[in-house]
């Protein structure tokens, strides 16, 4: 293999990887604008995937991602209901919601796949034909092959956008997460929009979740997410809760995994066991870095005695005219 073939095979790996954590990225993002966090998110790709498996199965690829997203809808809610109502801890609920989805995801696959049963295969994404895009050199066939999904991703990074930044929606919501007491001064309900973000958080894992599998894959296995939410939680601290820069860190993290998946493949002069550590290592290079960085200039701001803000947001004062 040529090296210009060698790297256009990487990137097209590294496209079509991209979007489950992007997709579950996004999700996250609303949630931690308002201050919450969702560990849960590996439990609830899961239940999406076990799910868009099944409405494929019964309606088609479409079908199925409804499927996927109505069941991350429900587990969102769940979690933005316990957090929110119930004042349990958010990081204990994640997980309980986490472990939930595995398991249930693996006692619906035993039901439809019972022992002694070939495993269903159902209808995936429908193939994209884009000849002018694939005519441009080493990027060209790896973005006219990347798929639905990849491009769905796309457009819901640019909707998620301008939502955050551009709306009073978004602005409520990173007021919530900066400061409560400011935000019930404006007449908005901390608990309402966190039980909101929760479950356009759970849609948006359902989404990715049902991704996985009808992709490429047509078929449901357990644990077939492999860690996707658990990357996709490092990848929004990396693009620093931006959508943007989210999808500047899934494209870094799946470049690696592409990377790795074609060492075992290919005689690259390194053990592939090195290969396959690569995109985590880079992600958690990545976050020390990022980390350091916020320390830094928070020591900075302590030592002239401005005052701190939140990490999640750097650019929202105590009362934004825009959430009156």
């Amino acid at each position: 293999m040529s090296p210009v073939d060698f790297w256009t095979v990487v990137l097209a790996g590294a496209l079509a990887l991209c979007a489950p954590i992007v997709i579950a990225g996004l999700g996250e993002i609303f949630l931690e604008r308002t201050g919450g966090f969702n560990v849960g998110i590996e439990g609830m790709m899961l239940v999406g995937a076990v799910f868009g498996v099944l409405g494929s199965h019964l309606g088609g690829v479409w079908v199925g991602v409804l499927a996927g997203i109505i069941a991350g809808l429900v587990l969102g809610l769940l979690v933005g209901a316990a957090s929110a109502l119930a004042k349990a801890d958010i990081i204990i609920v994640g997980i309980a919601i986490g472990l939930l989805g595995s398991g249930l995801s693996v006692f619906l696959y035993q039901v439809l796949n019972p022992a002694g049963h070939t495993n269903q295969t159902v209808q995936t994404q429908p193939p994209l034909h884009l000849p002018l895009i694939e005519a441009i050199p080493i990027v060209g066939p790896g973005l006219a092959g990347a798929g639905v999904f990849f491009y769905l991703s796309v457009l819901l990074v640019v909707v998620s956008w301008l939502v955050l930044d551009h709306t009073r929606f978004g602005l409520r919501l990173r007021a919530v997460g900066d400061d409560e007491a400011v935000a019930r001064t404006r007449g908005i309900s901390p608990a309402a929009f966190r039980i909101v973000a929760a479950v356009i958080a759970g849609g948006f894992a359902g989404l990715a979740g049902a991704t996985v599998p009808l992709a490429e894959i047509g078929t449901f296995s357990p644990g077939m997410t492999g860690g996707t939410g658990f990357i996709a939680l490092a990848v929004v601290i990396i693009g620093r809760r931006t959508p943007i820069g989210l999808i500047a860190g899934a494209l870094l993290f799946s470049f690696f995994n592409s990377l790795a998946l074609l060492a075992q493949t290919q005689s690259l002069g390194l053990p592939v066991e090195l290969f396959q550590a690569l995109p985590y290592l880079a992600t958690l290079f990545v976050l020390c870095v990022v980390s350091r960085r916020v320390y830094r200039r928070t020591r900075a701001r302590r030592s002239v005695g401005r005052p701190v803000r939140s990490a999640r947001s750097e650019s929202v004062s105590p009362e934004p005219e825009g959430v009156r």
